[in-house]
């Protein structure tokens, strides 16, 4: 996805960095650049977070917000679940690339990654939980993810702004009723409760898998590779862990190749010893957003409060 053009003897001094353990920003092979991480960004979404991974204009910065709304069953549709519905788009300011339409393959690609990660029991999200009332109504999930910049790791930090997203999400309550209508017949009727007071969590939430992105240049592989890096990259590989440390999704990144049988075995071990540490940085992160959100709250929502936040 890169579209730095590097000269051969900048792709030979990377691609050495790699394989003789040093990068070009001085970080390990498996270290992460530093995080921004802030909630509550979109006043009208139910949930709603921005995430950058690295430093402001050479970093990549992501915003998501979730949106629910209640859907009628139709048949043909799980009687007894709620849904969740993915969308990712590229701004065409993200990347020279993504002008036009050259995003449409890219946002394809993390739209399925992101729904393969979230739908299905290996999301952590119970979503018997979305049910309000089985073959009549549901709650679904519009997750919508902006990609506002790019300079390499776009899966992870997208994963990132999700999570904390869904985290950050509340419902409103719903009271169910049953009530008998003309003909003596029970039937079940709901109401969603208009207070803003009178929010449930999304359940489930902090169950949610963190990606780990690994690149391989040369002989060897790194974590979060940078624009730079990701311009040498020859294979590159997307692995969701849960906080149970099981393994949730894997994908090939793009029109790379695929990583070798040699690397695979380790790969997969260590993006779980990764994500352990990654999951603790995250809750580290988290806490602090809400409570710069806390401290945050009195003050009007402006363009520039936004742009300032982060």
């Amino acid at each position: 996805m890169a579209s730095l053009i590097l000269s051969p003897a900048e792709q030979d001094y990377i691609i050495r960095g790699v394989e003789s353990g040093f990068r070009a920003d001085g970080r390990g092979s498996l270290d992460r650049r530093e995080v921004s991480l802030r909630t509550g960004m979109i006043s009208q979404a139910n949930g709603s977070a921005r995430c950058r991974i690295g430093n402001l204009g050479v970093g990549t910065d992501v915003l998501v917000g979730v949106k629910a709304e209640v859907n009628s069953w139709t048949p043909g549709e799980p009687e007894d679940l709620g849904s969740i519905v993915c969308n990712v788009e590229c701004s065409p300011s993200a990347a020279q690339e993504f002008e036009g339409r050259g995003a449409e393959e890219i946002n394809v690609e993390l739209t399925q990654l992101l729904d393969r990660i979230l739908n299905g029991p290996q999301s952590g999200l119970d979503l018997k939980k979305l049910c309000i009332i089985p073959k009549q109504a549901y709650w679904v999930l519009h997750i919508d993810a902006l990609v506002l910049d790019v300079k390499g790791s776009i899966v992870d930090t997208l994963v990132w702004a999700t999570r904390a997203a869904l985290m950050s999400t509340s419902l409103p309550r719903v009271v169910v009723e049953t009530i008998s209508d003309e003909m003596g017949n029970m039937q079940a009727e709901f109401d969603v409760v208009d207070d803003p007071e009178d929010l449930t969590p999304l359940e489930g939430a902090k169950n949610l898998p963190i990606s780990v992105t690994f690149s391989q240049i040369g002989k060897r592989y790194v974590v979060d590779a940078s624009e730079q890096e990701e311009a040498v990259t020859q294979a590159k590989l997307t692995v969701a862990v849960s906080p149970a440390m099981e393994i949730c999704a894997i994908q090939k990144g793009g029109m790379f190749r695929g990583f070798p049988p040699s690397l695979l075995a380790e790969i997969l071990e260590t993006a779980q010893r990764i994500a352990r540490e990654e999951l603790t940085r995250f809750d580290v992160h988290y806490a602090q957003a809400k409570l710069h959100l806390s401290s945050q709250a009195d003050e009007p929502s402006t363009g520039s409060t936004f742009l300032a936040q982060f």
